[in-house]
């Protein structure tokens, strides 16, 4: 044989073993925690894959979410969040403090647009690269910025997601300052009718939270928990609506 046949050949053999390598790549990790929920969707915690061997990573009812560094993986709280709002087709909503973006994926479901947002630069690209993943970019723009920064001041949405750590031991008493401020500004951003979701937790945190909304012109029309999951910081997620949109005729769940 010649030099250029033995070259061919090695050629050919190279790629067919670069092939044959990239199909047995895993792009998910091996599953070793399924997370017990009361809720609709299944949270299942994966070892890192060959893909992403620098990530965690989990599933919620299959479609893929990757966090690094500080970004949090979807949780217990995340999916009691999930199970209990209700976006219908074509709505305008935005996710407060998207992290990995997993709201924000669900919410495209149904939503003609989905802005999501958070203060964390890391947690920006793991929500972008999510969304992708889950092919959801053309409908979801993921933002940088402090909770209503990154919103133009004539943009309305249909639903508020609001998901951001809340106080719940002596050392985190300092967050009230973000929720205050939340109430404070949520209602410029509604649509008519327009609803939030709104999840804290522990029951000790209600009077407050009544306490902000009430101040703000706004009423909490349902809380939602469940005490199973006592051990994850009593998750709440409150139903709230500013007075002028509550007519005497709505009902708790309805647009």
């Amino acid at each position: 044989m010649t030099q250029q046949v033995f070259i061919r050949i090695g050629v050919l053999l190279f790629a067919t073993t670069f092939i044959v390598s990239c199909m047995h790549t895993t792009h998910i990790g091996q599953p070793f925690m399924t997370v017990p929920h009361p809720g609709k969707y299944q949270l299942i915690y994966h070892t890192p894959s060959q893909e992403f061997p620098l990530h965690s990573m989990a599933t919620v009812d299959g479609r893929e979410f990757l966090a690094i560094d500080d970004v949090v993986l979807p949780s217990v709280q995340s999916l009691y969040l999930l199970t209990h709002w209700k976006i219908f087709d074509g709505e305008a909503v935005l996710d407060l403090g998207t992290g990995s973006g997993v709201q924000a994926v669900f919410a495209a479901d149904k939503a003609s647009v989905v802005v999501a947002t958070d203060i964390n630069p890391t947690a920006i690209k793991m929500a972008r690269l999510n969304v992708q993943r889950n092919g959801a970019d053309n409908i979801i723009d993921v933002r940088q910025g402090d909770l209503f920064a990154p919103i133009n001041k004539t943009e309305k949405f249909d639903v508020i997601l609001f998901n951001i750590d809340y106080p719940h031991d002596e050392a985190t008493q300092g967050l009230w300052k973000l929720h205050e401020r939340f109430f404070a500004e949520v209602k410029n951003y509604l649509k008519r009718g327009g609803r939030i979701y709104y999840q804290s937790g522990l029951i000790d945190n209600a009077a407050r939270i009544n306490s902000m909304a009430n101040k703000n012109g706004m009423s909490i029309l349902s809380m939602r928990m469940d005490v199973a999951l006592e051990a994850d910081r009593q998750p709440i997620v409150y139903l709230i609506k500013r007075n002028l949109d509550v007519e005497v005729k709505t009902g708790v769940w309805d647009r």
